[in-house]
């Protein structure tokens, strides 16, 4: 069995990649092309638009649209067995489901057979509620991946307690992605200022992209270089590269609302 690898930031559709193992299965080719860009738009992948019966875990969906992917530039998925991709963005635009609006520009606006997954799994299991959960787990050396898990209408039982912490407003509000306010940023308790060059962030905040889809962070310059001055004994060797002393550890706080993620920084060399 191949696996998916779950995405919520790019798009709200799910895509199968070329000659993943034993094939992808019987399905229906509408010969509807499409090409879907991913991150900055340097990759991503071009197909054909299939439709077929949809299963993960208990949930079935009868008719699900995907994109039957021939030509790919996405790298570094088939090595850990990964062969597709199942977006979980909010389909509140049209450019947020291409698959959708191809399917509607070919059969008309009430052509609603084009619609995510999440969409369809909600709509054929109403009494579910409508959430998904995502559960994200490294070793202790931060070089490999153990446990975590996906969840759709549950939490995880070790993480029930969620539910009673403050909900953050997705910012701005009906976008495609996921995106948030962040309020505050500290390192080792000392606070960084926050800037942002998108139009209409108040200030002394920024609009940080959840995502799943990448390992690091990317942050401004600014930002990036307050954080890693702020280590003792850190030296900035070059433009993009600091040096840090290998016995280091910093804790980086992110504030949401009253919700703090705190991450522990600890590297001889560390880049942006």
């Amino acid at each position: 069995m191949w696996g998916l690898c779950c995405c919520p930031s790019d798009s709200a559709d799910n895509l199968v990649r070329v000659n993943p193992p034993g094939g992808i299965g019987t399905f229906n080719d509408t010969k509807i092309p499409l090409k879907l860009g991913y991150g900055d738009g340097s990759y991503g992948v071009s197909g054909t638009i299939g439709v077929a019966p949809f299963k993960i875990g208990a949930y079935e969906v009868p008719v699900q649209a995907f994109l039957s992917v021939t030509k790919a530039t996405i790298t570094g998925l088939a090595e850990y067995g990964l062969y597709g991709i199942l977006g979980l963005s909010f389909e509140f635009t049209r450019a947020s489901s291409p698959i959708k609006a191809a399917i509607q520009d070919s059969y008309g606006s009430t052509a609603t057979w084009g619609k995510s997954v999440l969409y369809n799994i909600f709509e054929h299991y109403p009494s579910q509620p409508n959430l998904i959960a995502m559960r994200l787990s490294r070793t202790d050396d931060l070089e490999d991946t153990k446990g975590g898990s996906f969840t759709i209408g549950e939490y995880h039982s070790d993480y029930a307690a969620v539910t009673k912490s403050p909900k953050l407003p997705q910012y701005p509000e009906g976008g495609d992605r996921w995106t948030t306010l962040l309020e505050g940023l500290y390192a080792d308790g000392k606070p960084i200022p926050l800037t942002s060059l998108i139009k209409g962030v108040p200030a002394g905040h920024a609009q940080p992209m959840l995502d799943t889809g990448v390992p690091t962070a990317s942050i401004t310059a600014p930002i990036w270089n307050a954080i890693y001055s702020s280590i003792p004994g850190a030296v900035k060797y070059r433009e993009d590269l600091w040096l840090v002393p290998c016995n280091t550890t910093t804790i980086v706080e992110f504030a949401f609302g009253y919700v703090y993620l705190w991450a522990l920084l600890r590297s001889v060399i560390l880049t942006n």
